[in-house]
């Protein structure tokens, strides 16, 4: 079903499907029956609590769960919450019956205006993409979801506008107070009565200080990508990854080429937030903690078709039995993806006076989907991940667990196999002069 489907039931049933996505699920959707007047909300409203009653009889009791709920699952995406309440207020609605958590009744409107007091409070504080496609022509649902997964992972939050539904005065709402735009080409069919002045309000509202990306769809019939995309920049606006271009049914690639796009657009967010250092004014804690020198190192890793590779130099040897270790892994990096629980890769260790060319290699911005190792001589390890020939020694390590620590992931392995090619050579090091950057 799409938003504003129904479906009778009969004796005075109807049920009206209402979408609300990204509140905690990217398809999540409301269910009407106007027969009852019953809002089936899926996981909004809820909360972790259950006692013997079956209504909010006792909010008192209710509203710490209900708060927590809030900031865990709804609080990241308030935008899309405001966007649901919105939609909310043209139906008459007796009781809010949540997926978990009591239903709510008695106190029914005090629970959804926290949500708009709330949402309305985020949504002013945090800064936005907005990205815009066709849910449910070609793969476009598919990679939106893929883009917006390289942008959430390390917090950025994301606004999904399906262009079908969508209302001229909100997308010029939308597009004046995001700091980025992502666009997926609609259908070229019913684009001088729909899609084409959307994408007209789309230019309009536009603003230089903003970041485009866009992608095809693979609907076989996609609005030409590039003139869209040379207006934008004509206006100023930064192109933040190359137009994603979709000929064929997406695999694995596609989604980790999409992932990295995601990525990228996430990295030009946080460099143009991030205040210019200054470093007459760097403390002394900063001066001292960047004088913790480590090791240089390219981990490298392959997942069915998927390759990647990233300079890393926060590694550590972090136990005996078994023999493991430790690579901090920061979360806007594409690899990231890639070392979860079970996941294998290989630690390539640098070489002193050796390691200047593969660190320039590996430094470079690569479009998303490159194949990093073009140039680079390397074969295959026992757990199929690239081994560099010039490296020093490498390990073929799995990863067993992974720790939450703030920007980054603390990735903790075992390895199996290692040999070194130069018994009489050293480790490459790395010196830095403040801890806030690397």
């Amino acid at each position: 079903v799409k938003s504003g489907d129904s479906l009778d039931l009969g004796q005075g049933h109807c049920l009206e499907f209402v979408s609300a996505p990204n509140l905690h699920w990217p398809d999540t959707i409301f269910t009407y029956d106007s027969g009852t007047q019953v809002l089936y909300t899926c996981d909004v409203f809820g909360m972790h609590y259950c006692d013997d009653n079956l209504y909010d009889e006792l909010p008192q009791l209710l509203e710490t769960d209900f708060q927590y709920y809030y900031d865990c699952l709804m609080g990241p995406n308030a935008r899309s919450v405001l966007g649901a309440l919105k939609r909310m207020d043209k139906l008459t609605v007796g009781l809010v019956a949540t997926g978990h958590g009591p239903l709510l009744l008695q106190h029914r409107q005090d629970w959804i205006e926290r949500y708009r007091t709330w949402s309305e409070a985020q949504s002013k504080a945090a800064p936005y993409v907005a990205m815009f496609y066709v849910a449910d022509y070609g793969y476009s649902d598919r990679i939106a979801r893929a883009i917006a997964q390289g942008l959430t992972k390390t917090g950025t939050e994301v606004e999904l506008v399906d262009m079908e539904e969508a209302d001229p005065h909100d997308i010029r709402e939308l597009v004046a107070e995001a700091a980025a735009l992502v666009i997926g080409m609609p259908p070229q069919e019913n684009s001088s009565s729909l899609f084409a002045p959307l994408l007209s309000t789309l230019l309009a509202a536009a603003h230089d200080k903003q970041a485009i990306g866009l992608f095809e769809t693979g609907g076989g019939d996609d609005e030409p990508i590039y003139p869209l995309r040379n207006q934008f920049l004509e206006f100023g606006l930064s192109e933040a990854f190359p137009p994603v271009l979709i000929k064929t049914e997406p695999s694995t690639a596609t989604d980790q080429r999409c992932e990295e796009a995601g990525t990228d657009l996430d990295q030009w967010l946080e460099k143009n937030r991030r205040p210019r250092r200054n470093k007459q004014l760097e403390s002394g804690l900063d001066q001292a903690l960047g004088r913790l020198s480590t090791g240089l190192y390219l981990l490298t890793t392959r997942k069915d078709e998927v390759t990647s590779a990233m300079l890393a130099s926060w590694v550590i040897q972090a136990s005996f039995q078994p023999l493991g270790l430790a690579v901090a892994v920061a979360k806007d990096r594409a690899i990231e993806s890639l070392l979860h629980g079970g996941d294998t890769f290989v630690l390539n260790v640098l070489e002193e006076d050796n390691y200047q060319r593969l660190t320039k290699h590996f430094l470079k911005r690569f479009p998303p989907g490159a194949d990093r190792f073009t140039g680079i001589a390397t074969y295959n390890a026992n757990n199929g991940s690239p081994i560099l020939a010039e490296a020093l020694a490498y390990l073929e390590c799995t990863v067993n667990s992974r720790v939450d620590a703030s920007d980054h992931w603390i990735i903790y392995c075992t390895a199996a196999v290692g040999r070194v090619a130069h018994p009489d050579g050293i480790t490459a090091i790395h010196h830095r002069k403040a801890g806030s950057h690397y």
